[in-house]
């Protein structure tokens, strides 16, 4: 369907035999995502409403449009500028079609709009994750959800370094012995918001003790601890909605979810110094935690 009022993008719709019923007491949230950790985390959140659909229900998805020429989406300072475009077109595809096959439907637009805010009281969502995703959100949309409106950024926020769009570069550039993935509630100023907490230190270095200078092996490491901190954060938002504490996240303890093995797994040096052929996927261990968190 046309974006009214959209200067790019679409509203794509799942088919009927897509749709998938949800529960209205669901904590329910929309994702603004793209790319690979945008995908890992829509993926983790999935796997959560397909082993719990009484409690998480995804209500919709917006995402960058890297195909189209006309988007606003700084495609020639983030991660898209190290794409052909028949790549561009393969990421964004499955990246809808997570959505579609899951029952979610996907915008592509611009969210500045009197259209996508219609759209966004359609959705209804409690609560908001962003993660890669190429457009500032204005104060009406980081306004909107009763229980917040996160980003997952995969830089040491706490320690000052990796804000913007260019997180990786900031590793090269300061030779870095390790990073973090930080999660923090989202404001207008760019990663400025309230830092809920972090990931254990992850190791940027290779078998030669230096950072690769490939920056999509540098964000294939650091999608490592997503889909773990994406679970924990999501089941925080449900006992919030589930104890009647109308409220956003403030803290949350990451680094002691993850076990001493999985720690020292992060901080092993980079192996492979290519950048991975596949989509990352929520691993054993995280899938094996949900039944506690949840």
């Amino acid at each position: 369907m046309p974006a009214e009022g959209s200067r790019w993008g679409e509203l794509i719709l799942p088919a009927p035999d897509e749709r998938r019923k949800k529960d209205g007491s669901a904590m329910k949230i929309a994702v603004f995502a793209s790319f690979k950790l945008g995908y890992l985390l829509f993926e983790t959140l999935k796997e959560i409403e397909a082993r719990f659909p009484r409690r998480l229900n995804h209500v919709g998805l917006a995402t960058d449009d890297p195909a189209n020429i006309y988007s606003r989406i700084s495609a020639k300072r983030r991660i898209w500028r190290l794409f052909p475009q028949r790549v561009r077109v393969e990421l964004e595809r499955v990246m809808v079609e997570s959505a579609l096959t899951f029952g979610v439907p996907c915008y592509t637009g611009e969210v500045k709009t009197e259209y996508f805010r219609r759209l966004l009281s359609e959705w209804r969502p409690d609560a908001m994750i962003v993660c890669v995703f190429g457009q500032m959100l204005d104060d009406l949309i980081i306004g909107y959800p009763a229980y917040g409106i996160y980003n997952i950024h995969p830089s040491d926020l706490a320690g000052g370094n990796g804000a913007g769009p260019r997180p990786y570069q900031d590793l090269i550039d300061r030779d870095a012995e390790t990073s973090r993935v930080t999660i923090h509630q989202l404001t207008v100023d760019v990663e400025g918001g309230p830092i809920l907490g972090q990931s254990p230190p992850v190791c940027v270095r290779n078998r030669e003790d230096r950072v690769p200078g490939d920056i999509l092996v540098l964000n294939d490491r650091m999608a490592s601890p997503i889909d773990r901190m994406a679970a924990l954060l999501a089941s925080e938002l449900v006992w919030k909605k589930e104890g009647g504490w109308i409220a956003p996240v403030e803290k949350i303890d990451f680094e002691s979810a993850f076990s001493a093995k999985e720690k020292e797994r992060l901080i092993e040096p980079i192996a492979d110094e290519r950048p991975k052929e596949v989509l990352p996927r929520p691993d054993p261990e995280t899938e094996a935690l949900l039944e506690s968190l949840f």
